[in-house]
């Protein structure tokens, strides 16, 4: 889990601070993907300035090749797993395709706030979209662009990271978890397209070393060092614990010794929590009366 700061308008000290960030756990945008599909049933006009909203309202669904040389609209969207909880404040992400077979003749941001490179939406450019509140909904239409394959040359749009800044999710947090994007998509003329978004499969609890739990992909919890606890388990159903080392008070409390949860169990030792030192001494003594079996008769008898 990254982080940089965002606020109402984004600007490039932010953006900066995303090359910045380090990965660390995962946020509640991951896993997520983005999609680039067709905006089926809609004609390009130039009398119409926004073209979000219009399409499919989820990732299975999506259109994603035709084998046209008109002019299509095509929509890119934030796509998360239907038993995900995401707070999506911005996203930043780039394209490429090929100018000699491609045109995108329009093109427009369906967030609150947009800072492109110079020669976006070129092949190779990128740009960054921010929402001024969290979008909380699994399919959050990101971008819409009109374009055509005028000679009918078998040719592809990809969703790619951006040349600088890779290709990340924000949440609304300040400061924001960046989540790196799990898929790219890709749409297809006269080719093969490919959709932004996993299987609802393989997606459930990953317990971590601390204790915590996050909702991520099989891969994803594997990548950040988690245990999975199977497709479809809820964090509320996972028992996480922590096996991070701390303090195990052993011999009915008289000594301090650090240990993971396990091998302190293993010592039939007392475990006080992960990082918790032994100094100062954090045990209770537990008072020992030391008696022969006539003094053990005479107590209970």
């Amino acid at each position: 889990m990254n982080r940089f700061h965002l606020s109402g308008c984004l600007n490039a000290s932010l953006v900066m601070a995303v090359v910045a960030a380090t990965s660390a756990t995962a946020g509640p945008n991951a896993s997520g993907g983005l999609s680039i599909t067709l905006v089926e049933g809609v004609v390009y006009t130039t009398d119409s300035d926004s073209y979000c909203g219009a399409g499919v309202d989820n990732c299975a669904d999506g259109i994603v090749s035709i084998a046209e040389t008109e002019v299509v609209v095509l929509k890119i969207s934030a796509a998360f797993p239907s038993v995900a909880v995401p707070r999506l404040a911005g996203v930043v992400f780039g394209l490429d395709y090929d100018a000699d077979d491609i045109t995108i003749l329009a093109h427009g941001s369906c967030g609150d706030f947009e800072l492109p490179t110079d020669g976006w939406p070129s092949s190779g450019e990128g740009t960054a979209v921010t929402w001024a509140s969290a979008q909380t909904g699994t399919f959050t239409d990101v971008y819409w662009m009109a374009a055509y394959d005028y000679y009918g040359t078998p040719s592809a749009i990809q969703v790619v990271p951006h040349p600088t800044q890779g290709a990340f999710f924000a949440d609304d947090d300040v400061p924001s978890n960046l989540d790196p994007i799990a898929v790219l998509g890709s749409f297809g003329f006269f080719i093969d397209g490919s959709a932004g978004c996993k299987p609802e499969s393989h997606f459930g609890a990953c317990c971590f070393p601390d204790g915590s739990c996050e909702l991520t992909f099989v891969d994803e919890c594997e990548r950040l060092g988690g245990m999975y606890q199977g497709d479809f388990v809820d964090c509320d159903l996972a028992d996480c614990q922590s096996t991070l080392p701390g303090a195990c008070c052993i011999d009915n409390g008289t000594e301090c010794v650090i240990r993971t949860p396990e091998e302190c169990h293993g010592l039939h030792g007392e475990f006080l929590g992960p990082d918790v030192p032994c100094d100062p001494f954090p045990c209770t003594v537990v008072p020992v009366r030391e008696l022969g079996w006539g003094g053990v008769k005479a107590v209970y008898r």
